[in-house]
């Protein structure tokens, strides 16, 4: 069943998400692939990419603006949600108290996003990359912005539709602003593992768990040692995919 046109609360929840961003944006667009989806404009995949990063990079090199990006299946997001995206610097997005980035909602400047474009390609897609690579990303607390967890929560299947529990855990209660020359992109250009030592110890300093554990998967090519590591962050911050 395509999730975009699942009723949720009796209408589609692409109809949800749309309305919810409706008084923050000129346009919405959507990008739906191989799928059809009706009433919208549509941004087409970036070729060589797959998955959400490739309309990221396609919407980046088609429009020269402010950019919101949210899934279909968030039919619990609120205006406010969007709201405070708009009024953090750079590239923004929302963490949860447990340290995890909710890398699905996010504010970026297209510029910044087709300057990291040959990068992201580079690295396969990875959509954590695009705060990686960001010379301004700002961290938002989800809890300290009165952003509950239902209004950011995937609907991927029929029992994730009963509202999940509120927030659990603490180390991230505060907004971070990082404003730097990317380590990423000195690791990109050198194979210098200093590069990622650096930001992974500004992730784990700052309680950002998530991003912490996609570095250490990138050091653990060279140390497999470090995998496990890896694997622990992303189970306590409750990650089952790659983002």
């Amino acid at each position: 069943m395509d999730k975009c046109t699942y009723p949720v609360g009796g209408r589609p929840m692409i109809e949800a998400v749309a309305e919810a961003a409706r008084g923050f944006v000129d346009e919405i667009y959507v990008a739906p692939g191989r799928n059809k989806v009706s009433g919208y404009p549509t941004v087409e995949d970036s070729p060589g990419l797959s998955g959400p990063i490739a309309a990221v990079v396609s919407a980046a090199f088609r429009f020269d603006d402010t950019l919101l990006f949210a899934p279909c299946d968030v039919p619990y997001i609120s205006p406010r949600a969007f709201g405070e995206l708009l009024k953090a610097a750079g590239t923004a997005v929302y963490v949860a108290p447990n340290g995890l980035v909710e890398s699905h909602i996010f504010k970026a400047e297209a510029g910044e996003l087709r300057r990291m474009a040959d990068m992201l390609s580079r690295r396969g897609g990875r959509l954590d990359d695009v705060f990686r690579l960001s010379r301004t990303a700002t961290y938002l607390s989800a809890v300290r912005h009165g952003i509950s967890r239902r209004e950011l929560h995937n609907v991927n299947f029929r029992e994730d539709l009963e509202p999940p529990a509120e927030w659990v855990g603490d180390v991230f209660d505060d907004d971070l602003r990082l404003e730097w020359d990317p380590p990423l992109a000195g690791y990109l250009a050198t194979g210098s593992a200093e590069f990622l030592w650096r930001e992974l110890r500004a992730y784990l300093e700052a309680g950002l768990y998530s991003m912490a554990a996609h570095v250490l998967e990138d050091l653990a090519e060279a140390n497999r040692r470090l995998a496990p590591a890896a694997r622990a962050l992303k189970e306590l911050v409750g990650i089952r995919k790659s983002a």
